[in-house]
Formats: C-alpha cells, sequence, structure tokens
C-alpha cells in the first residue's frame, strides 16, 4: 500500500497547477485502456455475493470535495476502491483492484490514476505481483507499457530482517551487475519465481 501514498503526493502536488503533457498517442492509447480494462474487472469482481460498499468524500488541499470514493469489501478484505470526480460523476479519478488467494493474501492488484485537472490519459499505472515465501512477502510492480519499475521485499530469513527496495533506475542498474544484489540469497529466495513481465496481466485479471 505504501506506493499509492507515493501515487496521492503525486497527484496532490498537480493538483491545483498541471500542465498539458506532451503527447504520446501511442501511450495515451495503451494507458487509457488499461485503465478501462481495469474498471471493467472491478465491475465483473463487485458482482459477487456478500460485497459490501463504504464512500467518502475527499479532495487535495486547493480543491477539499474533488472526489467522491467507493470502497468495495468482502468482510474486511477490500478488494477495490474507486475514486469518482463530484463533478463529473462518471469521469474516472482513481482506481484500485485486488486479488487474493485462498489464504487472503494479495496476490495482484492493480492501480490507475488520472490527474484533478488533466484527464487525457492516467498520470500513472500500475500492475503488482506479489509472491510469499515463509516468512517473506515480495513484490514486483510495472506500468501498463510493460516496464518494471519498483520491487519490494519484506519479512525474516534464517533469524535476519530482510527489506529490498529497487526503484527503476536501480532495478536496471542491478540487471547489469552479474554481482549485484540480484545476485544474492535474498533476493533469490524473495522473488524466485515472480514473473519478470507483466505478460498476459497487462490486461488486468
Amino acid at each position: 500500500m505504501w506506493r499509492y501514498f507515493i501515487f496521492a503526493g503525486l497527484v496532490s502536488a498537480a493538483a491545483a497547477n498541471a500542465e498539458p503533457l506532451q503527447q504520446d498517442n501511442r501511450h495515451i492509447r495503451i494507458w487509457n485502456q488499461f485503465a478501462q480494462n481495469l474498471l471493467k474487472l472491478h465491475r465483473q469482481r463487485i458482482r459477487q455475493q456478500n460485497v459490501s460498499k463504504k464512500t467518502r468524500s475527499g479532495g487535495y488541499a486547493q480543491m477539499p470535495d474533488f472526489y467522491l470514493e467507493e470502497s468495495f469489501y468482502i468482510g474486511d478484505r477490500l478488494i477495490s476502491k474507486v475514486q469518482w470526480e463530484k463533478q463529473n460523476p462518471q469521469q474516472l479519478h482513481t482506481i484500485e483492484v485486488y486479488l487474493h488467494d485462498s489464504q487472503g493474501r494479495v496476490v495482484r492488484d492493480y492501480a490507475a490514476a488520472y490527474l484533478p485537472v488533466y484527464h487525457n490519459a492516467p498520470t500513472q499505472t500500475l500492475i503488482t505481483l506479489h509472491r510469499y515465501n515463509k516468512g517473506l512477502h515480495a513484490f514486483r510492480s510495472f506500468d501498463a507499457s510493460g516496464y518494471r519499475i519498483v520491487e519490494r521485499c519484506t519479512g525474516r530469513l534464517n533469524g535476519r530482517e530482510v527489506n529490498l527496495l529497487l526503484d527503476e533506475d536501480e532495478i536496471d542498474a542491478a540487471l547489469g551487475d552479474p554481482r549485484g544484489v540480484m545476485a544474492t540469497q535474498e533476493y533469490r529466495q524473495c522473488f524466485g519465481d515472480l514473473p519478470q513481465k507483466a505478460g498476459k496481466y497487462l490486461n488486468p485479471q
């Protein structure tokens, strides 16, 4: 969940005076389609039985009542969260969807988010794949273009605390270093067989 606080900070900082970004039609098309596919997955999942909904209003420093947030649960398990612009109720602001295993652990989660005043394409997209190995929890995140953008692992291995965090620049550097962090026992135990590409999950499922 920590990565969404980063995203929220980016949105908040840009809320008051976002400037148009340089056009990249392919990027715009792919990221908007990802957001629409994610919204479709969300709507499929909330048709399940025993889904409850909580709503609240929220916003930013200069837009304190900007969105209506809907959070959907099965029991106490969050399965999705969607924010809609209040002045344009059909316009998506942010969306998160969580998929769980039989033990209730998140195995995949997705997110897409638009800036409050610039809705040409999402400003951030995330596809996050999780792996659990005894006392370790790792995840690897990609954006909707398939770029590997963050890796995180926490827990304990052989009685020692593990706390690994790599951003996209550090990932690129490590991929080119045969004796770097990716060659360590900690890294292998954390990430193991976790896919190195988003693959089929570029289409939220």
